[in-house]
């Protein structure tokens, strides 16, 4: 909420949340096949809020690790999302409990004309510990 409510675009902020949804959030989709490069959106929440973060690029490699396998990335995406069901098969009703996490937000904007409307927000400088 006080990302939300932060008067200031851009700004940064050190906050605790848990990753509730992930877009893309199987671990050989969150790379693009043509560059490598990592773009997940991930739902983030507290117990004030609920906002759309991506990863982006760079930001990946901080989070995620320096060239981590599939498998890797897929156990990763499951330990983020809480899913306890973690034999490698898909389950429709897999239990679910995210841990919170530390991360950093970055509130930018896309138009200057519009700063609030077009409000977005990243995880920058953020390593998802082992």
């Amino acid at each position: 909420m006080d990302s939300i409510t932060n008067t200031q675009v851009p700004h940064w902020l050190k906050c605790v949340v848990r990753v509730v949804a992930a877009c893309p959030w199987r671990g050989e989709d969150l790379r693009s096949p043509l560059d490598g490069c990592y773009c997940v959106r991930l739902t983030l929440e507290d117990p004030t809020a609920r906002i759309h973060a991506y990863i982006l690029g760079e930001e990946g490699v901080k989070f995620f690790g320096y060239n981590p396998t599939v498998d890797q990335l897929t156990r990763q995406m499951s330990r983020l999302l809480g899913i306890k069901d973690s034999d490698g098969e898909e389950k429709s009703c897999a239990s679910r409990d995210p841990p919170w996490i530390w991360c950093f937000l970055m509130c930018y904007y896309l138009d200057k004309k519009d700063p609030w409307g077009s409000r977005r927000y990243r995880i920058i400088d953020t390593r998802l510990v082992d």
